[in-house]
């Protein structure tokens, strides 16, 4: 029997990172609270700042980014080989 692994490896893959991915969200989430309004806005607390965490990691990666590509471009503006 001959496995035709051009089709079958594709499919093979996604389905080990939909797995992965599915099982770190579940891993991920937190129990919801149950019938106490402390605990569902507490909740809601942790959320956000998780969120916002989120957000300044983010906002900083960008930074970095643009401080590297200004860098970078910089440097190409410093060599002048009609200077030598």
């Amino acid at each position: 029997m001959i496995i035709n692994w051009k089709k079958w490896a594709p499919l093979g893959i996604v389905a080990i990172v939909a797995v992965v991915i599915i099982g770190f969200y579940q891993f991920r989430t937190k129990a919801p609270a149950a019938g106490n309004v402390d605990d569902a806005v507490n909740a809601i607390f942790a959320e956000v700042a998780d969120d916002e965490a989120f957000f300044a990691d983010v906002e900083k990666d960008a930074e970095l980014l643009v401080t590297d590509s200004q860098a970078i471009s910089d440097f190409g503006q410093s060599y002048n080989e009609n200077e030598l």
